[in-house]
């Protein structure tokens, strides 16, 4: 019988140690990911202007995919020394506006008529030209 707790209490032993092993290295990993986000966010502020980590904060709010990956091309930008300035709020609209694939447009709207685009008003003159 005492055979049979030494061993079980081997067993328990070494379960337990690798229990603890398991712990500490999920702990280290934690702590370095933490670490990575921490340098992460110290290079978003030097890339961005504040209004643009104000609105950045924002859209990861209601879009956070698109945020991250906002940032992850300014990252890369910035990695690459592609950027000459930081990055204010118009261009972090132009960004998501392309990643959404929104297509740029100007309305134009005369009086007593419905607002059209641009194209369709240089369109209607020219035809009406003719």
């Amino acid at each position: 019988m005492s055979d049979e707790s030494d061993e079980l209490s081997i067993i328990r032993r070494r379960k337990l140690q690798a229990i603890l092993k398991e712990k500490k290295q999920l702990e280290i990993a934690r702590e370095a990911e933490e670490e990575q986000e921490r340098k992460r966010q110290q290079l978003l502020q030097e890339i961005f202007m504040p209004d643009a980590t104000a609105y950045l904060a924002e859209l990861k709010q209601t879009k956070p995919h698109l945020a991250t990956r906002i940032e992850d091309i300014a990252l890369t930008l910035f990695l690459r020394r592609q950027l000459v300035r930081r990055i204010p709020k118009i261009g972090v609209l132009q960004v998501q506006r392309r990643l959404e694939g929104v297509e740029p447009k100007i309305m134009v709207k005369r009086r007593g008529e419905d607002a059209i685009s641009f194209y369709e008003s240089v369109r209607k003159d020219l035809e009406e030209q003719d």
